[in-house]
C-alpha cells in the first residue's frame, strides 16, 4: 500500500477520521501493513493484547469457545482495540476467512500517538460506541427470534392439548382413561376417541417421530385427517390410509409415525391395525393371561423397499369379554429409564396391570403413572408418555 493510499484509508476509518493531515501522516508511520492467508489465526482468545488492527481487505471471523460468533469484511473495521484499553487478554480468537490485508498498530505506538493527538480518544469512543450498538442490535434480534419461537411453541402446545379428548369414553361396552404428557412443552404423541356409526367406538394412538413444533403439527394434521375420513369410511384400512396420506404430504421433511387404530363392536369383538407401535396389551380376565397384539405394518411414512412401498392395510380381529383390559401406550413408558439406565419394560407394566386388574380404568391409569414416577425417581423423561386404558364391561 502506497503512503497516499494508506493516508486515504485512515481518513475513512472511525478511529482516525477527525485527525488533521499532519496527524494522519504520523499515524501512517506507525501503521504497518500485514497480510495473512485464508484460515490464518491472527490472535487467540487469552493472548496478550499488544496491538490493534484495521481491516484493509479480506474477511475475518470472531470465534469464542471454538464457535464462530460473527464475521466481518467491512473496510476499516477495527479489531483488538479493547485489549489495548483494559490491558487484559484477548476475549476472542480472530481468524482470516479469506486472504486478508490489515494495518497493525502496536500498543506502545498507539499510546504515544494518543498522547500527541487527544482526538484519537474520541475516535476510539466512536468505535466502541458503534460496536456496542451493533452488539445490542444482534442481541435484540436474537431476543426477538427467541420470543417468536417461544410464542410458536406456546401455540403448538395449545394446539396439541386441544386435539386430545376432553372426556373419557361413555359407552355400554367399555370405560376408558387416557393420558398424554410431552417430554418438553410440545411433543409428537397423540390419542383420540372416535364415536362411530352402529354404536361402535374407535381408539387411536400415534407417536410422531421426534418432538417439538413440527411433530405436534403432524399430530394435529393426523387428527384432522382421521376426523374427515370417518365421516365417509371409518374402517380400519381406510383410516390407516388417511393417516399415511398425512405423512406423505409432508414432502420436505422425512417424518414417520407409529400408530394403532382400534374399533370396538358391541358383539364382543374388536378389530385393529398396528403400524410399528408398541404391542397393545390385551388382558384376559377369565384366563388371567396377557396377549400382545403386535405390529403388522411398518410405521406410517416408512417404505422398507420398492416392492412393498404401497402398504395394503387390513384389520385383525380379536374377542373381548367383560373384565378384559386393552392397554395402548407409547414407548415413552416401557423405555423410561431409572438412575441405573434400566428400562421400565413391558414385564413390569404387565405385572402392575395384573396386580391392579380389579380397579377401574382411571384408577389403573393413576397406578401406572405413579409407579413410573417412582421408577424414574429424579431422572427426566426422555420421551413423550401416552397411555390409554380401556376396560370392557
Amino acid at each position: 500500500m502506497l503512503a497516499e493510499q494508506k493516508l486515504q484509508f485512515l481518513q475513512k476509518t472511525e478511529l482516525f477520521a477527525e485527525l488533521s493531515k499532519a496527524a494522519l501522516n504520523s499515524i501512517c508511520d506507525i501503521a504497518n501493513e500485514v497480510a495473512y492467508p485464508a484460515e490464518h489465526t491472527i490472535f487467540e482468545e487469552g493472548d496478550k493484547g499488544d496491538s490493534l488492527y484495521l481491516l484493509v481487505d479480506g474477511e475475518i471471523s470472531i470465534i469464542k469457545a471454538e464457535t464462530e460468533v460473527l464475521s466481518f469484511k467491512e473496510t476499516g473495521y477495527c479489531i483488538g482495540e479493547v485489549a489495548l484499553i483494559d490491558d487484559k487478554p484477548r476475549s476472542a480468537t480472530i481468524k482470516t476467512v479469506t486472504s486478508t490485508c490489515l494495518l497493525r498498530i502496536t500498543r506502545t505506538d498507539f499510546y504515544q500517538a494518543l498522547a500527541r493527538e487527544p482526538l484519537i480518544g474520541r475516535g476510539m469512543f466512536r468505535v466502541l460506541n458503534n460496536k456496542i450498538r451493533h452488539d445490542l442490535e444482534i442481541q435484540m434480534s436474537a431476543i426477538r427470534k427467541e420470543v417468536a419461537q417461544e410464542e410458536s411453541m406456546r401455540l403448538a402446545a395449545e394446539v396439541q392439548q386441544s386435539i386430545l379428548p376432553n372426556e373419557e369414553i361413555t359407552h355400554p361396552c367399555l370405560t376408558s382413561a387416557g393420558y398424554c404428557q410431552p417430554t418438553n412443552n410440545v411433543g409428537g404423541d397423540y390419542y383420540d376417541y372416535l364415536y362411530l356409526p352402529d354404536n361402535r367406538v374407535g381408539i387411536f394412538i400415534g407417536d410422531v417421530m421426534g418432538h417439538g413444533f413440527h411433530s405436534a403439527m403432524v399430530a394435529a394434521m393426523t387428527k384432522s385427517g382421521i376426523q374427515t375420513q370417518i365421516r365417509f369410511d371409518a374402517s380400519v384400512p381406510e383410516v390407516m390410509k388417511a393417516v399415511k396420506r398425512v405423512t406423505e404430504e409432508d414432502t420436505q421433511t422425512f417424518i414417520y409415525m407409529t400408530c394403532c387404530y382400534v374399533i370396538v363392536h358391541q358383539d364382543n369383538r374388536f378389530e385393529f391395525a398396528n403400524a410399528g407401535h408398541p404391542a397393545m396389551l390385551l388382558f384376559r380376565a377369565k384366563s388371567e393371561e396377557f396377549i400382545e397384539l403386535e405390529s403388522q405394518f411398518p410405521p406410517v411414512g416408512i417404505a422398507l423397499s420398492s416392492e412393498n412401498s404401497i402398504t395394503q392395510y387390513h384389520s385383525t380381529e380379536a374377542r373381548w369379554e367383560p373384565g378384559d383390559l386393552l392397554v395402548l401406550y407409547s414407548d415413552g413408558i416401557t423405555e423410561a429409564l431409572n438412575e441405573d439406565i434400566e428400562m421400565y419394560g413391558v414385564e413390569r407394566l404387565k405385572n402392575l396391570l395384573f396386580e391392579k386388574r380389579h380397579l377401574s380404568a382411571d384408577e389403573i391409569r393413576i397406578e401406572i403413572l405413579s409407579d413410573l414416577e417412582v421408577y424414574q425417581q429424579d431422572e427426566n423423561p426422555h420421551d413423550d408418555i401416552t397411555l390409554v386404558i380401556a376396560k370392557f364391561l
